[in-house]
């Protein structure tokens, strides 16, 4: 076997494919530092199943592939090929050519292909091992292997050896034998503490077993007799039955002919009871109208005598009212008259006392002035004159003054009007750029509200979201939570449907069989069968009982096929409901609709399940004749109805059996097969649902989460807008609040200023308004004095008249006193007479009113205007003639009633009679029915026992009931046996198949104590075998090695000795190696002590005894000369070509001795920069490129 070629592709440095032919003999591998040529080896090493990414010289597996340099992109494999010479058949494949393939991808994918078919790595390092061509053999040897050898401990150079003498399998299989032998022993140890506990459990088992072995042989002897004796009364129930079946008709035939009888009884009664009714309600009739009728000719004639004798009053007082009326209105009118004169003469009267008193005052006033006072007056007045004359010479220097002042005045006007100009002007400006700037500032705090507000909503969004979020994400979690129990619930379900959990044993082992193709015809149990609304399924399941787990079946053979498997099998009892053979029960049309019109009935049982329309008979059979009421109360009343021989079952699963026989209380909150199947298809449903819900609910939060992101950022962005608006609005608000201040001042000046202005016009006006009143005043002084002038002249001429005309003055004042008495005097006359003249027109006004009243009351008074005298008359016959009709029709009626009566009595003593000989037939009747009924409870009872405890309907019952020749004597069985099984007690039935599983489990534990003691014996003695297998290998190994390490250490070194030491001579196993070397001319000594290159060539003197020892098809040299000098190069590569005769040599070196010894040359350059090619070397060339190795 030789290597005959090598491919790299994308391994490190080799970004191209490259292929290297090697040939016999020493071939080597040039190239400068740094070029790649290590990788030849680093690629051979790890395409024969190298895994250490550190002994590739990498940190990770990826970092094999071609990593990418400056001009080229990286690599995503790597690839290496390997073919081998096989003539020889040195590797065990039937191949003369061997192709190993390795690759490994940047995602960390790697193959290995074996002649181009996939393969596994075990599959590779199994086929090389021991043929010295694996990664760890000898095959592969560089520099760092020679490190190895030099600086290992003894302990650790022992591995080098062993690797030598093929005891690495070895030492692997012992490896995996002494971990087996350790789980065997935790095995043993583990199967001994487990029959230790059973061992314990074992002998009070088997006394349970036994126990309960007695107590199911017991109970089956019980269920025989049992299902006997049951059998026995129900037969003998029968017969009695029959025979009051018998009895009951003829009863009924009696009772029947009775109530026909009664029947027309109580229709005679009722007619003639009714009879009566009718004439006792015309009696009664004609009795009021009778009555009605005298009360109105009474009421008539007294009528027609009040109305005579009120019509001669009433027509005598209207005549004098009427009279007394015509006068009390005369009267009213003469003092109306007599009343208009009276104020006229008032008026006059008034008018002439005022002429009177005004004359009068003027003679007085006349009177009372003196010539004295004349005197004084004028006196007076020329004093006023003086007076006047001194105001005026006032009144014209202060008009002078005044025109001074408005002169000066007038000047500081026009002066701050200029000034207020001006001021006015640069307030004018202030204001504008004022109002500008509170413009702006309003807009700026308009936006800055806006952006506050938006802000806000933001905000509240923002709060709302996350608050919706953590609601929305709670109900997720609680829906996720709900949804994993519900989950749990289903896959539970599942399980115990799948189980067939809670169906009796042998029921159970059918539908197993069934769904195992052991048995045909099987089409499932009845509650398999069939769908119950959950608010009908515990009546159904009560209606149906121990029915709802009866099979059915195609026919009668797989019928019998099936029960003939559960005998083999010993598998349990089951009923077949054979559907050949199966046959409808209903409730006869014109019962049920009689039925059906009770508000407490529902529907027949069979209506309310839904079911395959082939399975129809079967349903019917079991449910026809099976009615379902809402409670128990209009149960009972149903079954009334029917005669007690239907069974009617309510809602909540009470039970009116067939006879009248109650059954009910509470039941145990257990899931049944309806309820758990229903449960299990609305599970499915509201799982579906809730998924979707879950679905639809998380899409709702992502959306809610991005929601949030978005306000959040659309916040931050309001947030910093806001922060600009506000700096803004501040600026804006400071500049107002400046022009703000200089507006204030500027109108301060100006209102100043404006004051000043108001304050002269003010006094100019003040002034113009003195000056014109001085002129007035001027005026009317010159007006008075011409006054008083005028006025003094008058009172000196009046001076002279006034004495004589007092005396004249005094004689007219008595006159017109006289006249004034006068006039006063009459005066008062004439108001007493209006006063007197007001109050009689009041009472003649009163008395008219009142007249008129009682004119109109007589005149509306009954009788004067109701019907007249012969009207009246004729009435009251009419009533008359009525009343003696109605006297003859009562009388006529009585002796009707009195016959009737009398035949009232006769047919109601006839019908007590009847009734009393009907009563005894009912008696006899309902006696008859209650003895039945007991009978049909007690059958009723048995066929529920059987099914429920013995699963058996009466048919298959009888049919497997044992015969019973003598009754008493098996009731003593059957009580013997009820104390036995009382006297076991409780009894574990579970023990025996308990039993039987763990003396089974025992006994195949003992078996595994007994391979895993027979296991750790063979493994003891294989680990020795290997043991001294190894020990001998190695020691053959180690002797030839150390012969061959003494013959090549003195052809390498030209002389000199060298040996190996074992340091533990007595452990072959476990013993170091030291190796003494003695060059020429030196002493023995150890390795340690050696110089470099001394050492060095000792470990490739070593290296050559190994391969002398035990030779390999090819050798790869990774520089392991490479301390060497020139003279001992030499003598390494004459020492290599002395083995290439054998094996083939791959060498990697730059050393110009080593090339010199080779046959063929490869050149490993780096022209591109970190990409590594292989140049072809022409013989020619061979010496010039020898030389360039040499020189680097």
């Amino acid at each position: 076997m030789f290597l005959k070629r090598l491919e790299v592709v994308g391994f490190k440095s080799f970004a191209e494919r490259v292929g290297i032919d090697f040939v016999p003999g020493v071939t080597a591998v040039v190239g400068p530092n740094g070029s790649g040529k290590s990788n030849v080896t680093d690629a051979i090493r790890w395409v024969l199943g190298e895994q250490s990414a550190k002994s590739l010289r990498g940190a990770k597996m990826e970092d094999v592939i071609f990593a990418g340099s400056e001009s080229r992109k990286p690599l995503n494999f790597a690839e290496v090929t390997l073919v081998l010479d096989n003539e020889d058949e040195r590797v065990a494949i039937p191949y003369t050519e061997v192709s190993v393939t390795r690759r490994v991808y940047r995602s960390g994918d790697s193959e290995y292909l074996l002649n181009n078919q996939q393969c596994r790595l075990k599959d590779i390092t199994d086929l090389f091992m021991d043929s010295g061509l694996g990664k760890e053999a000898f095959s592969i040897i560089s520099q760092g292997r020679v490190d190895e050898i030099l600086n290992s401990r003894p302990d650790d150079r022992r591995s080098i050896f062993e690797e030598a003498a093929g005891v690495l399998k070895y030492k692997l299989r012992k490896k995996k034998a002494e971990h087996k032998l350790v789980e065997t022993d935790e095995n043993l140890n583990r199967v001994l503490d487990i029959l230790h506990e059973i061992e314990v459990r074992l002998e009070p088992l088997k006394i349970q077993a036994s126990s309960a072995k007695d107590y199911v042989r017991m109970t089956e002897e019980l269920k025989d007799f049992d299902i006997a004796l049951m059998v026995h009364d129900l037969l003998a129930h029968e017969k009695t039955l029959q025979k009051f079946e018998a009895e009951h008709k003829e009863l009924s035939t009696s009772e029947k002919k009775h109530a026909a009888e009664i029947t027309n009884l109580e229709q005679s009664v009722r007619k003639i009871r009714t009879d009566l009714k009718a004439i006792d309600g015309v009696l009664d009739a004609s009795q009021e109208q009778l009555v009605e009728a005298s009360a109105e000719v009474e009421r008539w004639e007294g009528r027609r005598a009040l109305f005579n004798e009120k019509r001669s009053n009433a027509e005598k007082q209207t005549q004098q009212l009427k009279l007394n009326l015509q006068q009390a209105t005369q009267s009213v009118n003469e003092l109306e008259l007599e009343q208009q004169e009276k104020r006229q003469q008032f008026t006059e009267k008034q008018k002439v006392v005022q002429e009177i008193r005004s004359s009068l005052k003027q003679i007085e006033q006349a009177l009372t002035r003196s010539a004295s006072e004349i005197e004084q007056e004028i006196e007076d007045a020329k004093n006023t004159y003086i007076n006047l004359l001194n105001e005026e010479a006032t009144v014209k220097n202060e008009l002078k003054h005044i025109d001074q002042q408005l002169s000066q005045e007038q000047a500081s006007v026009e002066r701050m009007t200029g000034r207020s100009s001006e001021m006015q002007k640069e307030l004018t400006t202030v204001l504008t750029s004022k109002e500008v700037t509170e413009q702006a500032l309003q807009q700026a705090e308009l936006a800055l509200q806006d952006q506050l507000g938006r802000f806000d909503v933001v905000q509240m969004q923002l709060k709302s979201s996350t608050a919706d979020l953590d609601e929305k994400q709670d109900l997720l979690y609680k829906a996720y939570q709900h949804h994993q129990q519900l989950k749990a619930r289903k896959e539970t379900l599942a399980e115990l449907e799948a189980d067939f959990s809670g169906f009796f044993h042998g029921v159970k082992e059918i539908l197993l069989a069934r769904d195992r193709k052991e048995l045909e015809g099987i089409e499932g149990a009845v509650a398999e069968l069939i769908q119950v609304d959950a608010k009908y399924s515990q009546a159904i399941e009560t209606a149906l009982g121990a029915a709802s787990q009866h099979i059915v079946t195609d026919n009668e053979q797989h019928a019998q096929r099936a029960i003939g498997w559960l005998k083999q099998k010993r598998a349990g009892r089951a009923t077949f409901l054979p559907k050949t053979v199966m046959r409808s029960r209903k409730i006869q049309h014109q019962q049920l609709m009689d039925i059906s019109s009770h508000p407490a009935y529902v529907a027949l049982a069979y209506e309310l399940v839904q079911y395959a329309p082939e399975n129809q008979t079967i349903i019917e059979n079991l449910l026809g004749n099976v009615l379902v009421a809402q409670n128990l109360e209009g149960a009972s009343q149903i079954a009334r109805l029917c005669g007690f021989k239907y069974r009617v079952v309510t809602l909540e699963g009470d039970i009116v059996n067939a006879g009248g026989s109650l059954t009910g209380g509470a039941l145990k909150q257990q899931s049944s097969l309806f309820s758990r199947k229903a449960e299990l298809d609305k599970l499915v449903t509201t799982l579906a649902d809730m998924e979707a819900t879950i679905q639809k609910a998380e899409k709702t939060v992502a959306v809610k989460k991005e929601e949030i992101v978005q306000l959040r950022h659309s916040l931050e962005e309001l947030k910093l807008q806001g922060e600009s608006l506000r700096e803004q609005e501040q600026v804006h608000r400071s500049k107002a609040l400046e022009l703000d201040m200089t507006a204030k001042s500027l109108k301060t000046t100006v209102s100043i200023t404006q004051s000043e202005q108001s304050s002269l016009s003010t006094r100019k006006e003040s002034l113009a308004e003195q000056q014109q009143v001085a002129h007035k005043r001027l005026e009317e002084l010159r007006t008075e004095l011409q006054d008083i002038q005028q006025t003094v002249d008058e009172l000196t001429l009046a001076k002279t008249q006034s004495e004589t005309q007092k005396d004249v003055l005094r004689e007219q004042l008595a006159q017109k006193r006289s006249e004034l008495a006068v006039a006063q005097e009459q005066l008062t006359q004439v108001q007493a007479a209006i006063a007197g003249i007001e109050l009689n027109l009041t009472k003649a006004q009163n008395l008219v009113e009142k007249i008129s009243q009682e004119i109109e009351w007589v005149e509306s008074e009954d009788g004067l205007n109701g019907p007249s005298s012969e009207e009246l008359a004729q009435t009251i016959l009419d009533w008359s003639t009525k009343k003696d009709a109605l006297n003859e029709t009562i009388q006529k009626n009585r002796a009707s009633r009195t016959v009737l009566h009398e035949q009232m009595t006769e047919a109601e003593i006839q019908l007590q009679e009847v009734q009393r000989v009907h009563k005894s037939y009912m008696d006899a009747l309902r006696t008859l029915e209650i003895k039945r009924s007991r009978i049909d409870f007690e059958m009723n009872s048995m066929q529920q026992q059987l099914l429920e405890q013995y699963e058996l309907d009466v048919l298959t019952a009888q049919e497997e009931a044992i015969g019973i020749e003598d009754e008493e004597q098996v009731r003593r069985k059957v009580k013997l046996l009820k104390q036995s099984i009382e006297e076991l007690g409780p009894v574990n039935l579970n023990a025996i198949e308990e039993f039987d599983r763990v003396q089974e489990r025992y006994a195949f534990l003992s078996e595994q104590r007994e391979d895993l003691v027979e296991a750790k014996d063979t493994l003891h003695k294989a680990i020795g075998e290997m043991d001294e297998e190894m020990t001998e290998r190695f020691n053959d190994t180690f002797k030839q090695i150390r012969q061959q390490f003494s013959v090549s250490f003195r052809e390498l070194f030209g002389g000199g000795a060298a040996d190996l030491v074992l340091l533990d001579p007595e452990n072959l196993l476990e013993t170091g190696i030291e190796i003494i070397a003695q060059p020429p001319g030196k002493k023995l000594q150890n390795l340690s002590l050696l110089s470099g290159g001394e050492r060095a060539l000792t470990a490739i003197a070593l290296l050559f005894a190994i391969l002398n020892t035990r030779p390999v098809p090819f050798c790869i040299l990774d520089e392991v000369e490479a301390a060497l000098d020139e003279s001992n190069v030499a003598r390494y590569s004459d020492y290599l070509r002395k083995f290439s005769e054998d094996t083939q040599f791959i060498v990697i070196t730059h050393r110009k001795g080593t090339m010199e010894g080779a046959d063929v040359l490869y050149g490993i350059t780096m022209q591109e920069s970190g990409v590594s090619k292989l140049v072809s070397v022409k013989l020619e060339e061979q010496s010039e490129l020898v030389g360039q190795g040499s020189g680097k």
